[in-house]
């Protein structure tokens, strides 16, 4: 790749010009004036689903946002108060469906003590047809006063889809009454580089019947990633470990941004040839990423395939709404399912005659990568900590070029199923106890180590976003 500079000092790719300027700060050391592009900083935003369901999750941000912030800030090696400001946004749903309110925005602060009385005003409440008013949440997000310079990052935590994508008993099914679209919004989020994560409340959300495939959608446009959790005792880990790993991708993405960009929208060239090349070029020149390891819950098929290429292409939702596939049989693998049973089983200690968990549809068997000739990575090198949860890379494509789907994988390898949390490691989060139902032990890895295709891919597809001019 001759013309993709890798070296220190090579163009970065700017933001495009909006949001607060920040107040000049003063290097600790020299006493010299810190300038906007050498300084790390960090916008992040929550959208928060208010409604009834989310009580253990509201709970469990408003207990551990002090600490979660502290370890952002010392761990993404930001240096002043002012590098990490934080926003809220909650949501609920439109009346009829719901008459308290439809969004509440708080913006963005460098006093985390604020940001907790924030979410200590929180409580779940409310919603009534199954879909609530996240596409207005994340409305709100994308126009809240991001700083120029800073990555910015949104975090989404709900367990039930927008408005209008096609669900059974949509109040709206149309759409957002506000007349927003949600892919409409993930792309803008895109062009201003701001990074979508989503935590998927399961197995509530998989319920529905298109709404893990919307979400593999946006969070792929945005090149973020979908992060189920089945108990909220994990979502401090979540929250960090995917802040951290995304500090790590806006820096290469400013460092190579432009030249990748470049080849992908001056010359034509396909994202997946551009990310192998790289990929192959940060691993020669031995650079290393902090990335969130998780193990996929949910079983692949080709509806579930088919319906996230729709979602990523269509202009609309409207446009999405007839070409979606129904998944047939269960959204989960059948290892999940049978932790899942074996927890349930074990509750019942009065029964211990249960029936055997019966036979659900066969998984597909293992897809061969069309990426197996990318150079393998470098094995583990540091487990900065061992955490829990379940994740899946979302499949997407930029200006129609279509990207391979590839399993997320570190080195070759996944995290373990069904790891136990507590197991000696030490954390400073406290736990929420207030999960209405037995959740199935899950285990997250975050490791500092060889940087993945994936990673690479994602830089790519993030690169060619944030130069387009549509």
């Amino acid at each position: 790749m001759d013309d993709m500079d890798m070296n220190e000092g090579s163009p970065m790719a700017q933001p495009q010009a909006f949001g607060h300027q920040a107040t000049p700060l003063y290097d600790l050391h020299t006493g010299l004036p810190v300038l906007e592009s050498d300084r790390k900083m960090l916008d992040l935003v929550f959208v928060q689903d208010c409604t009834g369901s989310q009580g253990s999750y509201i709970a469990s941000a408003t207990k551990n946002i002090e600490e979660i912030c502290e370890t952002i800030f010392a761990s993404g090696k930001l240096e002043h108060k002012e590098d990490l400001r934080v926003g809220l946004i909650a949501f609920r749903d439109h009346p009829p469906q719901d008459h308290t309110y439809i969004t509440r925005k708080f913006d963005f602060t460098s006093d985390i003590r604020q940001v907790h009385d924030s979410l200590k005003t929180l409580y779940a409440s409310g919603g009534g047809d199954g879909p609530e008013a996240v596409t207005a949440g994340l409305w709100e997000a994308l126009n809240m006063n991001w700083r120029d310079g800073a990555s910015k990052m949104i975090v989404l935590i709900a367990d039930a889809p927008p408005h209008g994508i096609g669900e059974y008993g949509d109040g709206f099914d149309e759409g957002s009454p506000d007349g927003h679209d949600p892919l409409q919004i993930a792309r803008h989020m895109a062009q201003r580089g701001i990074t979508l994560f989503f935590v998927a409340c399961e197995p509530a959300l998989s319920g529905y019947a298109y709404a893990t495939d919307f979400y593999q959608a946006i969070t792929g446009i945005t090149s973020g990633l979908m992060l189920p959790l089945t108990t909220a005792n994990l979502l401090s880990h979540a929250i960090i470990g995917s802040v951290l790993e995304n500090l790590d991708m806006d820096r290469l993405i400013r460092e190579v941004g432009q030249a990748v960009a470049h080849r992908i929208l001056g010359q034509n060239e396909s994202v997946d040839d551009v990310a192998r090349e790289l990929h192959e070029k940060l691993l020669l020149r031995n650079e290393s990423t902090k990335k969130l390891v998780v193990e996929n819950i949910y079983r692949e098929s080709d509806e579930a395939k088919h319906n996230v290429e729709v979602f990523t292409q269509a202009p609309t939702l409207a446009e999405a709404r007839p070409l979606l596939k129904k998944v047939k049989g269960t959204r989960f693998t059948e290892k999940y399912l049978q932790v899942r049973y074996n927890l349930a089983r074990s509750s019942y200690s009065y029964s211990p005659y249960a029936p055997a968990i019966p036979p659900r549809i066969p998984e597909s068997p293992p897809r061969t990568s069309p990426l197996s000739s990318s150079p393998p990575v470098s094995p583990s090198r540091k487990v900065v900590t061992d955490f829990a949860t379940f994740g899946a890379p979302a499949s997407a494509s930029v200006f129609g070029t279509a990207v391979a789907s590839s399993p997320f994988s570190l080195a070759g390898g996944k995290a373990a199923f069904g790891g136990i949390r507590n197991s000696g490691a030490k954390s400073g989060f406290e736990e929420d106890d207030d999960d209405d139902t037995a959740s199935a032990p899950q285990r997250i890895e975050f490791r500092d180590d060889a940087i993945t295709f994936d990673q690479a891919r994602r830089i790519t597809m993030q690169s060619a976003w944030r130069n387009a001019r549509v």
